[in-house]
């Protein structure tokens, strides 16, 4: 039987990043005295603003909290195989949490930087199969995360045609150089040089003051 997915609203993402920022900053609080301070004033605003949540549910986010965090911590440090577990831990034992999702697009890239492509696309398919759209942000990473898959599996054009449609998607952001530049890359690897040519020039015209520009000139040369 399919799995229903149930959606983390706006408000619980809100109280669970709240909770997880009140853990992480008692953690950073212990040696530092001016960060005690903004603690307590954060936990006063918090209150006048009406952040209510049960103190089961506190109880949850604080643990799933406190499980993430050597997590993140492993990955700051480039330490990819000793997040993974935790990570999975995280995913298995508090699923629709936002500790959940961010352990499932963390875990992907652990997986990614580790060379098991194969897991990392699984996971980054997970993450937009069931929190797709919670976080716009993460949603874009996902994708493109696995379009970096298919492209590190040698499926260029699948890879090429996943890059230029995040490029569309989102023309006025400051990835959209860099998503042209990697579906060119791609058409170029999957020898379909006239397409991966009329990217080039189109960053070089539509994007002539980023550093993209330069990397689109120098690949011209390559074709």
């Amino acid at each position: 039987m399919a799995r229903v997915r149930r959606r983390i609203t706006r408000r619980e993402m809100k109280e669970d990043r709240f909770i997880l920022w009140l853990f992480e900053a008692g953690e950073y609080v212990k040696t530092n005295l001016q960060a005690l301070l903004i603690v307590v004033a954060v936990v006063v605003i918090a209150l006048t603003s009406g952040y209510l949540w049960s103190g089961q549910r506190a109880d949850t986010i604080m643990d799933a909290g406190r499980l993430i965090a050597p997590g993140q911590t492993a990955m700051q440090s480039n330490r990819y195989e000793d997040a993974i577990p935790i990570f999975e831990r995280v995913i298995a034992e508090y699923g629709g949490t936002a500790s959940a999702m961010e352990a499932t697009i963390q875990s992907a890239k652990a997986y990614f930087y580790t060379n098991k492509i194969t897991e990392a696309r699984e996971m980054y398919a997970r993450y937009i199969d069931e929190y797709g759209g919670d976080d716009e942000l993460y949603t874009l990473s996902a994708r493109a995360g696995i379009a970096a898959c298919d492209e590190q599996s040698g499926k260029f054009s699948d890879a090429a045609t996943a890059y230029l449609a995040l490029a569309e998607e989102n023309s006025e952001s400051f990835l959209a150089p860099k998503f042209l530049l990697d579906a060119g890359r791609c058409f170029q690897a999957a020898e379909q040089v006239d397409k991966a040519r009329a990217l080039y020039d189109r960053i070089i015209t539509s994007y002539e003051t980023t550093h993209y520009a330069h990397d689109a000139k120098v690949a011209l040369t390559t074709l």
